[in-house]
């Protein structure tokens, strides 16, 4: 494949990428700066330094672990209780569905089967009567 290599062009710098050379140059010098202010001032020796550097990270590793710990066990306590609540409120929400069924079903609970197989039935047989009328019909006006 022959290319032409006498007509292009280089993209234009954007002002990003400008922007990005100096600002590394500009964390090159503050490390240099943090290096030799780190050799001027050091209150002890480097292997000293080093040593109770360690030591620190070591505690600070250690509680590290203690304290994720503690995050896993809470936050395991924290699903189980989600699912006991959503068990819960499953069960009160089908506790009331029945009980509000009960009381709103005008007949008895073998009739209301029976009308709902009736009705399932003459909608298979192709009856005129659409399925949503087993719900939808009008209650009796209750007696007082």
């Amino acid at each position: 494949m022959r290319r032409n290599v006498n007509n292009f062009e280089l993209e234009p710098i954007s002002e990003e990428a400008e922007g990005s050379g100096g600002f590394i140059g500009l964390a090159l010098l503050a490390l240099a700066a943090g290096a030799g202010s780190a050799l001027l001032f050091a209150p002890a020796e480097g292997a000293r330094t080093r040593k109770v550097v360690k030591g620190r990270l070591g505690e600070l590793r250690g509680g590290a672990g203690v304290a994720l710990e503690r995050v896993q066990r809470e936050l395991g306590r924290r699903e189980a209780r989600r699912r006991r609540e959503r068990r819960t409120s499953a069960l009160i929400g089908l506790a009331i569905g029945a009980g509000l069924t009960a009381l709103l079903v005008p007949k008895s609970g073998s009739d209301t089967r029976h009308r709902i197989v009736e009705k399932l039935r003459r909608h298979r047989a192709g009856g005129d009567e659409p399925l949503e009328r087993v719900v939808r019909e009008s209650q009796p006006e209750p007696v007082v």
